[in-house]
């Protein structure tokens, strides 16, 4: 028989509160604030002046800011390609805007996250699909929920007729005389401002999903022009509703116009941390604001002037060339990460990163591990401040429908035109106007080895994959 003593240990256990374990903490929403076109100067981080741009201003002031973020590519759809799958513009599907399409054998960040318990959503602009290939629609590329622009000319449209609603279309009540196979043109009927109506459903999907994690694609076509818009898009081409507070500023009409579209963008961003924060989310979301490539290099002639809209508000900063050139011009992008808790506030980056190497890091900071046989290479640790960063010795990037590929290692970048290099030394010389071939044979000789060794690295990589 057991005596009272003997039993007492276990009435003790059994009077014991039970204990449960706390809940694992979900892993950060991922929001990606994707700009189209915006120069890394008409930014006040930057140090843009005319421009107000208070809340990317905030952001940057709040998280972390990177002086050397550069696009994986000097125009649209191959950055967007790069950003997505993580591999360079040289080996993704797209080394030009709409030569190509994913297939459904590529695997996009929206699926990896997705796969990790993520809700996914791309609001705005895709320019990834062939309308004819519904396997590189974004709903048969890992995101849940999709609306907008699946083509990029149709996108240069701020007031459609109608946008993509996952694989239905959305109808307006704007009017566009012969839009065209796409949907773009320009408006005569304007009461429906697409970037308004994305910025609705983008809040309506985070709203949605307050309670899980999710991945916000918020791939605006703010301040891109309207290059369908008349025989002038500069004076007619950057649609907004009004003019706002540049309305009476004395610019030529363009100018207004370009940096109301830019006020819109950072408005657009400020309303989406008020809803953020407005539902208790925002201290576990990890936002990255950036744009898809540098200033835009659009210009016109009336009689003898010459507008460069990269140059109204030193958009490049007064980095050599514009969007589509291999220049930094072409390829330095404002990049802030905010992410509280893990990213110290004010601080400032100089890591050299591109947006194979976003894909790599967004996926690890989800909670999986980085993904292998990519291009990019997470640089988490330098976000949170710990573990290890890894990044790759130099980046490539190719462009070869204008005939154009460079190599960065150091402080050495290589830009060749054809088969014709330039070498820039890029801490004495940032602008690139100082051509050292001549000078510095022996890493001319080796920056062109890298350049070869990659040629034959992604010789077949797209049929491999």
């Amino acid at each position: 028989m057991m005596t009272l003593s003997r039993l007492a240990p276990l009435l003790c256990l059994a009077c014991a509160p039970y204990r449960v374990a706390p809940a694992a903490p979900l892993p950060p929403n991922i929001v990606i604030f994707f700009a189209d076109d915006l120069g890394i100067g008409e930014v006040g981080a930057w140090g843009q002046q005319e421009i107000a741009t208070p809340n990317i201003d905030r952001l940057a002031r709040e998280g972390l800011k990177f002086t050397e973020f550069r696009s994986s590519a000097a125009v649209c759809g191959p950055a967007r390609c790069s950003l997505m799958t993580g591999f360079h513009n040289g080996s993704c599907r797209l080394d030009d805007n709409d030569n190509d399409y994913l297939r459904t054998a590529d695997v996009t960040l929206a699926e990896r996250l997705r796969d990790a318990g993520y809700a996914t959503g791309i609001f705005g602009k895709w320019g990834l699909s062939w309308e004819s290939q519904r396997e590189s629609w974004p709903n048969e590329q890992g995101f849940d929920t999709f609306v907008g622009y699946r083509d990029q000319v149709h996108a240069h449209n701020f007031y459609p007729e109608w946008l993509m609603v996952n694989g239905d279309s959305l109808r307006t009540r704007n009017v566009v005389p012969n839009p065209g196979r796409t949907g773009g043109g320009r408006a005569t009927t304007r009461l429906d401002y697409a970037p308004t109506l994305i910025r609705d459903r983008a809040f309506e999907f985070v709203k949605a999903n307050r309670s899980r994690p999710f991945f916000l694609y918020w791939a605006t076509n703010l301040p891109h022009i309207n290059n369908e818009a008349s025989r002038d898009p500069i004076t007619d081409g950057y649609e907004v509703p009004d003019l706002g507070p540049y309305a009476n500023k004395p610019w030529p009409s363009g100018k207004k116009h370009y940096a109301a579209q830019v006020h819109l963008l950072d408005q657009d961003l400020g309303d989406l941390r008020h809803v953020l924060d407005s539902l208790g989310i925002g201290e576990r979301t990890l936002i990255v604001f950036l744009s898809d490539n540098g200033a835009t290099f659009l210009k016109r002639s009336n009689d003898g002037v010459t507008d460069v809209v990269g140059r109204w508000f030193n958009g490049t900063q007064d980095y050599r060339g514009f969007k589509g050139d291999l220049y930094d011009g072409g390829l330095r992008v404002p990049g802030i990460a905010h992410w509280p808790g893990h990213v110290k506030p004010g601080g400032e980056s100089a890591i050299r990163v591109d947006f194979t190497d976003l894909h790599a890091t967004l996926v690890e900071a989800s909670g999986q591990r980085p993904p292998v046989g990519i291009d990019g290479r997470s640089f988490l640790p330098a976000l949170t401040g710990s573990g290890t960063l890894q990044l790759r010795p130099y980046q490539v990037w190719y462009s070869p429908d204008r005939n154009q590929s460079a190599v960065l290692e150091g402080r050495w970048k290589g830009v060749w035109m054809r088969d014709t290099l330039s070498l820039f030394d890029l801490q004495s010389d940032p602008g690139e106007r100082l051509d050292l071939r001549s000078r510095q044979p022996a890493i001319a000789a080796r920056l062109d080895s890298i350049r070869r060794l990659e040629d034959k690295r992604i010789s077949h990589p797209k049929e491999e994959r």
